[in-house]
């Protein structure tokens, strides 16, 4: 099983030309202005000087410019409050208050175009945060039409085109936005990430670069050019740029998920479970973190009653995952306790990989047949699924206490299985103590 890659837009606000963190985002106070109605100007300043009853001009003064400041706050506070909500910061939490507070602005007769043009910019990032793409690209493609020099609104725009696996739509907006804005450290995150996921590693890791070049501060992009490195086997580097992710951004749970699954493959166990045990404190909805720290307590020894229970709880999280429930079931034979594998077969896809090897763990296929299912006329589909049938069997034999075949099975694993699969590493422990 490979490790998860992820499409991670690093977008998260579109008030700023620089690229915003994951969690403190930069604030940039609205411009609008407040006309105070002449009769309650002179009425405050005169208020201000009568009630100090000051003998000397310049004190009565500042008094009354108090008194002007302190009503201006209060007339504008709303307008301001709105021009905040609106603003798209990328917390979930906040979308339908910063939808309401986009919708008066734009409704409001005295905005003037270009404050509109922005507000429905910011309109958009709110409605593609709650995956309303249809609403959301609706809204960018007004607030461009209005203001065509607002790179934000392209940066927007290019997010909702990528939550529509439109990704031609997606790239030329992005570009569109350094056009416009070529020092956005934002948007060469934006298409870096993009270049990322296309498989274009060069230019991949030069827009990362230069995104970490301009805002050093920027957390997303130091993941994203990390998890770069990972995917090309570079680990070293990886693990560099994750710690400066979480350095900049503690609170965020997929670097330490990311992190803990570059522990795993350099054999750190304890440094995994750390990242892997964080990571479920910041998301303990998130599937992928249990089983992978599952795997970890697994393979590490002496953890199985661990082990079973992460399992467990990602296959109640995400009860079509096949390999948690084939790893519960390994795990839960090495403790010599009560195998739920038939009964969660009953929930997976057994027409489909790795269906060939639960059935073998069921004891309706045998090795050999295990094999010869895993055969596929792509030759990349035919690596994996071979990594995986000699690592199960592996797994299998060792299980049925037949030392030898689990050692020839397990070093085939280890000699072939793609380095990005989790059964790679765990392959090479378990291979080390049968040597």
């Amino acid at each position: 099983m490979r490790f998860l890659m992820l499409l991670v837009p690093t977008l998260r606000s579109s008030c700023s030309t620089s690229a915003p963190t994951f969690h403190e985002l930069r604030k940039v106070m609205g411009t609008g202005k407040v006309m105070i109605p002449a009769p309650l100007f002179h009425l405050k300043f005169l208020n201000g000087i009568c009630r100090l009853r000051c003998r000397n001009f310049k004190w009565a003064a500042l008094a009354a410019l108090a008194a002007v400041l302190i009503f201006f706050g209060v007339d504008s506070a709303d307008a301001q409050s709105d021009l905040d909500r609106c603003k798209f910061i990328g917390e979930l939490t906040k979308a339908d208050d910063g939808v309401a507070a986009c919708d008066r602005i734009i409704k409001d007769s005295k905005t003037s175009a270009q404050d509109r043009a922005s507000a429905l910019s910011d309109r958009c990032g709110w409605w593609w945060a709650k995956k309303d793409t249809d609403q959301a690209l609706t809204d960018c493609n007004e607030s461009i039409r209005a203001n065509g020099a607002n790179a934000a609104a392209y940066l927007n725009r290019g997010n909702v085109y990528l939550s529509k696996s439109d990704f031609e739509h997606a790239f030329a907006d992005f570009n569109e936005a350094l056009r416009l804005d070529p020092k956005n450290a934002w948007a060469y995150a934006e298409r870096g990430n993009l270049y990322k996921n296309k498989g274009d590693f060069d230019h991949a890791l030069a827009d990362l670069s230069e995104s970490i070049r301009l805002d050093p501060g920027y957390a997303l992009a130091y993941f994203a050019r990390g998890d770069l490195y990972r995917s090309r086997g570079d680990l070293a580097h990886a693990m560099a740029d994750m710690n400066d992710s979480i350095r900049l951004d503690p609170n965020y749970a997929l670097a330490y998920f990311t992190r803990g699954r570059l522990s795993y493959m350099l054999g750190n166990g304890p440094a995994a479970l750390e990242d892997f045990g964080k990571a479920i404190k910041l998301d303990a909805d998130d599937a992928t973190a249990y089983f992978n720290r599952g795997v970890t307590y697994y393979i590490i020894g002496g953890r199985n009653p661990d082990a079973i229970a992460d399992f467990k709880k990602a296959a109640e999280l995400n009860p079509k995952d096949a390999y948690a429930a084939l790893w519960r079931d390994l795990a839960e034979r090495r403790n010599n306790a009560p195998s739920h594998l038939a009964e969660a077969a009953k929930q997976l896809d057994m027409t489909v990989w790795p269906a060939p090897v639960i059935r073998q763990f069921l004891g309706e296929l045998n090795a050999e047949q295990t094999f010869g299912a895993a055969f596929d006329t792509d030759p990349q589909t035919k690596v994996s699924q071979t990594c995986e049938a000699n690592f199960y069997s592996g797994e299998s034999a060792l299980l049925k206490k037949n030392k030898k075949e689990a050692q020839r099975l397990l070093k085939l694993a280890v000699d072939n299985c793609p380095p990005n699969f989790i059964e790679s590493t765990a392959a090479l422990a378990e291979l080390i103590p049968l040597q």
